[in-house]
C-alpha cells in the first residue's frame, strides 16, 4: 500500500532555483568522487639499483633492503620545494633509522653534476641516488616532485604522496611509525 505523498509548491524561482540546483548538482558530484589510489600501492617496489650520491657510498640496492621499511623521495634541482623536502626526509632518517627505516632520495636532473652541486648548497647528507634516464621517476609513476614512495619491510609499496602533500612531515611521521611498528 502506497502512502500519500503532499506536494508542496516551492516559491524558488529563477536566479534562486538556479543556484540551489547547481550547488546540489556540485555537492553530490563532489562526494561521489572516489578516491583516487596510485597504482603502485599494494604491489610490490619496482627495482632501484643506482650508484650513490651521497651517503655511505657504493650502489643503492632496493631488494638488499628487505626487513627494512623504505622511504624514496623523488626531487629535482629546480624545483622550489625540494630542498625543504630533502631536509625533511634527512630528519626522518635520523630519528627513525634505529628502529629501521632507510630513505634514499632520487634525483630526476638531467646530469649527476647538477644533483651533487644541489646537494651541496643545500646541505643534506642523506642517501641520494641520479635517475637521469627518468626510468625510475616512470616506474614508480611519479607526475610531480616532490614525490613521496613508502615502503613495507616486504617490498610492498604501502604509501605514494604527490607533490601537493609530499613534505608534509606529520603525515609521513604517521606512516612511518605505523609501518615500523609491524
Amino acid at each position: 500500500m502506497a502512502l500519500p505523498v503532499r506536494a508542496t509548491r516551492s516559491r524558488l524561482t529563477g536566479w534562486t532555483a538556479a543556484w540551489l540546483a547547481v550547488t546540489t548538482l556540485f555537492a553530490a558530484s563532489a562526494s561521489a568522487r572516489p578516491h583516487v589510489v596510485h597504482p603502485l600501492v599494494g604491489h610490490l617496489a619496482p627495482e632501484i639499483v643506482q650508484p650513490l650520491l651521497s651517503g655511505p657510498g657504493g650502489n643503492f640496492r632496493l631488494s638488499e633492503r628487505r626487513g627494512e621499511v623504505v622511504l624514496v623521495g623523488f626531487w629535482t634541482s629546480w624545483c622550489g620545494r625540494c630542498a625543504e623536502h630533502l631536509k625533511t626526509l634527512q630528519a626522518l632518517d635520523a630519528t627513525y633509522a634505529p628502529a629501521g627505516l632507510v630513505v634514499v632520495g632520487v634525483s630526476l636532473d638531467e646530469t649527476t653534476d647538477k644533483a651533487r652541486d644541489f646537494l651541496r648548497k643545500s646541505g643534506v647528507g642523506v642517501r641520494n641516488v641520479v635517475d637521469a634516464s627518468r626510468q625510475l621517476g616512470s616506474a614508480y609513476d611519479v607526475d610531480s616532485v616532490p614525490f613521496v614512495v613508502l615502503i613495507d619491510r616486504d617490498g610492498v609499496v604501502r604509501y605514494v604522496h604527490g607533490s601537493q602533500n609530499a613534505a608534509e612531515p606529520q603525515a609521513l611521521k604517521r606512516e612511518l611509525r605505523l609501518l615500523l611498528d609491524e
